[in-house]
């Protein structure tokens, strides 16, 4: 980042505290149909290697039934640094480009544990829920002992939970903006 784009960073974070302002290293996949944007998939680092490094973790941007042109080899490539980005096309005007690049969450790292789902339409937020974690006491027959159960977002989605990180998804045609994160 050269400098002029790090005091821009600098001066726009100094207006929220830095806590809000959590720019991260993120996994991008754009994706193109006969030269149009039509979607954007960006993963931060963390969570993407969790993604790529659970075998049962199925990865496709693609219709069911229909070949993908993003591989796990391609993502694997530019998380790795081995190639700064790849664009592929499948010659029936569909594009895919992978890349590395910062995402900024509109989530502040608060500590506290919830994952976070805020839906954008048009720009405007529509819709936000935030779960933490639950925990549910139960008295037995005899009404004298309780037992604890405990149920956490954590369980839902580990590789989330582990690496602490954002997931966003912009729908183009839809014009809709997903953001699922930990805060």
């Amino acid at each position: 980042m050269d400098s002029k784009r790090l005091i821009a960073v600098m001066i726009l974070c100094s207006g929220f505290s830095w806590a809000s302002c959590r720019a991260e290293r993120a996994l991008w996949i754009e994706l193109k149909e006969d030269g149009r944007s039509t979607s954007t998939i960006a993963i931060t680092e963390g969570v993407a290697r969790q993604l790529l490094e659970k075998s049962q973790v199925n990865v496709s941007f693609s219709e069911e039934g229909k070949e993908g042109l993003v591989t796990r080899e391609m993502l694997r490539d530019v998380l790795s640094g081995e190639r700064s980005s790849i664009t592929v096309d499948d010659g029936h005007g569909e594009e895919a480009r992978v890349y590395m690049k910062s995402l900024s969450s509109p989530g502040a790292k608060s500590g506290q544990g919830h994952l976070v789902l805020e839906v954008y339409k048009s720009g405007t937020q529509t819709f936000r829920i935030a779960l933490p974690d639950v925990e549910i006491e139960q008295g037995d027959d005899k009404g004298d002992e309780f037992v604890k159960v405990s149920f956490g977002w954590k369980a839902l989605l580990p590789f989330l939970a582990k690496s602490g990180g954002t997931v966003y998804i912009n729908d183009v045609n839809e014009d809709t903006e997903v953001w699922i994160f930990a805060e």
